[in-house]
C-alpha cells in the first residue's frame, strides 16, 4: 500500500473542477486496495460536501478558497471540506447544524426520513430540495457516514463526513 494517507485539493469559487477531484480521489482510494463499490460511495460522499460547502460561495469574496481532504484512517475514510466564512454565514451555519442535528435524531436507520415527510412540500413550492439538506441526508443514509462541522477561532468552517470501514459507528 502507498505511504501517502491522505490527498488534498484546493478549490477555487466559481471554478470547482469537481470531475478531476472525483477521478484524483478515486486514483487515490484504489491506489490503497478499495473496492469500487467503496471508491464510489466515498466520491459520492466527496461531491456531495463540496456541493454543501459551495452554498457559503456567495457570502465570501472571490479568492477564498475550499480546501478539501481525503484522508484514510485505520477503520474510516474521512472527507473534510473546509472554507471561509463570516458574520453573514451565521444563519446559514444555524441551519446547517439544524439539519444536522435532525439527521442524527433519525439515526442511521432512516436518516432520510426528515426529507421524504417534506418533499411533497417542498417540490409543490419550487424551492430548491438540495438547499434543504438534501446533500447532507444522501451522505448519512447512502453513504453511511457520520457528519459534522465546527469553525474554527479563524473563522474556517470544516465540514465533514466519516465513514466507518468496520460497519461499527
Amino acid at each position: 500500500m502507498p505511504m501517502t494517507k491522505s490527498i488534498r485539493f484546493n478549490l477555487k469559487p466559481g471554478d470547482y473542477d469537481i470531475e478531476r477531484v472525483r477521478e484524483k480521489g478515486s486514483d487515490f482510494l484504489k491506489a490503497h486496495g478499495f473496492s469500487d463499490d467503496t471508491v464510489q460511495t466515498q466520491m459520492t460522499i466527496l461531491h456531495q460536501l463540496i456541493s454543501s460547502g459551495r452554498k457559503f460561495d456567495s457570502l465570501m469574496t472571490s479568492e477564498n478558497e475550499m480546501a478539501v481532504l481525503l484522508l484514510i484512517e485505520k477503520n474510516a475514510i474521512i472527507v473534510e471540506v473546509s472554507k471561509p466564512v463570516n458574520e453573514s454565514s451565521y444563519s446559514q451555519l444555524d441551519e446547517l447544524d439544524k439539519t444536522i442535528q435532525s439527521i442524527r435524531r433519525w439515526g442511521y436507520q432512516d436518516p432520510f426520513e426528515p426529507y421524504k415527510i417534506d418533499y411533497s412540500k417542498i417540490c409543490d413550492n419550487s424551492q430548491d430540495f438540495e438547499a434543504e439538506g438534501f446533500e447532507l441526508a444522501k451522505i448519512a443514509y447512502e453513504g453511511g457516514a457520520v457528519l459534522d462541522f465546527y469553525v474554527s477561532e479563524d473563522s474556517i468552517l470544516n465540514l465533514s463526513a466519516v465513514r466507518n470501514l468496520d460497519g461499527n459507528l
